[in-house]
């Protein structure tokens, strides 16, 4: 599995690059501070998940999400403090586009690490199955499944 992580902190970007890169068969393809460029290097990288940060300079994770488009294509994951469920900015993620999101761990704590990871870990996985990249079947009904 192929993941793009879009997020301003270096710190938060290292953890994130840290948590995918634990996953035997995940991929991290690209670690960008810059939500325009990592817009125009998209296509190429072909993602399979994205996490994405929402306040950014330049621009921010809303924007990206407007630009984006075709968001069954790149399943993207709010990662942000202020994702929290049923907020104002949760909602308006998940109506651009997002499938899913994540609050970032509340400490250092190594519990609250693993707990995250672990969360994390769920989210990705569910979000990939909403790509429509990948197909069980083949519109022939053939029963070998396909990637496209």
């Amino acid at each position: 599995m192929k993941i793009m992580i879009i997020n301003d902190s270096r710190a938060m970007r290292l953890f994130l690059e840290d948590i995918v890169n634990s996953y035997f068969g995940w991929q991290l393809i690209g670690s960008y501070s810059d939500a325009s460029y990592a817009l125009s290097v998209l296509e190429n990288k072909k993602p399979d998940v994205i996490l994405l940060d929402l306040e950014m300079p330049q621009m921010d994770g809303f924007t990206f999400l407007e630009r984006l488009g075709n968001a069954r294509k790149y399943p993207t994951i709010i990662t942000s403090n202020y994702a929290i469920d049923g907020s104002e900015i949760v909602n308006d993620a998940l109506a651009l586009g997002a499938v899913d999101y994540i609050v970032p761990p509340p400490s250092n704590n190594k519990a609250d690490f693993a707990k995250f990871q672990l969360l994390l870990r769920h989210k990705i996985i569910k979000a990939s199955l909403k790509s429509n990249r990948y197909h069980l079947f083949s519109n022939n009904s053939e029963s070998k499944p396909r990637i496209t």
